[in-house]
């Protein structure tokens, strides 16, 4: 099966993991295109990260990296106020949207406050934007998402449910995904399946029988079209092998059309999307 991985991350000197060094054991970039040939992953969404001064810079790398192999989508980082210069530049430098990181109620809303004055620009590229957001942050974010019809937005690690020793059940498991479930109405949103480790307890106990009715319940709301699967290199790497990133549990019931659309149609189509509405510079 072709796959498009929706949410990986390239470093200049490596994610510094649990123990100091990157999990991916050498240069990232050498070592997930071996794994993409391997696996047969022909796009990927690379997520940037300058949330702590160790990944200073990581824009620009991207930038970089974007200019040297076509198959690297990247999304900027902005700060959860957005940034302090206008989004053309990374528009020029080939990035196909933006990535925010939400920990809580207060940060998403200054982010929202933010995306009301950059709705048009980033309707008018058709932006793809990557949401880390707890639950409590998701709660804060409908309106502005419901503006941005023109952009295709994709909330990380199932939404963020916090790690759990047991599985829950599904009622559970909606309660916690309440505002997320929240934006199931909005066609344009959608979910990366990435990330099961951080619902598990401990982290590596794969297959990660603790995220099953979290999946289970963003399938039944988003349906198969609007769920991506994202390997979430390389800090997944400091829990479990890549090998074992890519069947995310609660996807057993799928068609093969289905499955080929989680596993890499949905970010394909929404990619083209993304290229079809770009500016000339």
């Amino acid at each position: 099966m072709e796959r498009a991985d929706a949410h990986l991350h390239l470093f200049a000197a490596g994610y510094p993991g649990r123990y100091g060094r990157s999990p991916a054991g050498g240069d990232e970039l050498v070592v997930y295109e071996s794994l993409r040939r391997a696996h047969g992953i022909d796009r990927a969404l690379v997520v940037g990260y300058e949330g702590a001064p160790e990944f200073a810079g990581n824009n620009d790398h991207l930038a970089a990296l974007a200019a040297a192999h076509d198959w690297i989508a990247p999304v900027a980082y902005v700060p959860p106020s957005g940034p302090t210069d206008g989004l053309d530049r990374w528009w020029a430098a080939g990035f196909v949207g933006i990535s925010a990181y939400l920990a809580d109620a207060e940060a998403s809303r200054s982010f929202a406050d933010w995306l009301g004055d950059a709705a048009a620009d980033l309707d008018r590229v058709g932006a793809v934007l990557s949401l880390n957001a707890t639950p409590a942050a998701t709660g804060q974010l409908g309106p502005a998402l419901a503006a941005l019809g023109g952009c295709t937005v994709l909330v990380s690690h199932l939404g963020l449910p916090g790690a759990h020793p047991t599985p829950p059940d599904r009622d559970t498991a909606a309660s916690v995904l309440a505002p997320l479930l929240g934006l199931a109405a909005l066609p344009h949103v959608g979910v990366k399946l990435s990330g099961l480790y951080a619902v598990s307890e401990p982290s590596y106990a794969w297959p990660h029988e603790s995220a099953r009715p979290f999946v289970e319940v963003l399938l039944d709301a988003f349906g198969p079209q609007r769920l991506y699967w994202g390997s979430d290199f390389s800090p997944s790497l400091d829990h479990v092998s890549f090998t074992q990133t890519l069947h995310p549990v609660g996807l057993d019931g799928l068609s093969p059309a289905e499955a080929a659309d989680v596993y890499g149609g949905n970010l394909r189509r929404a990619l083209r999307q993304r290229q079809g509405g770009k500016p000339e510079f």
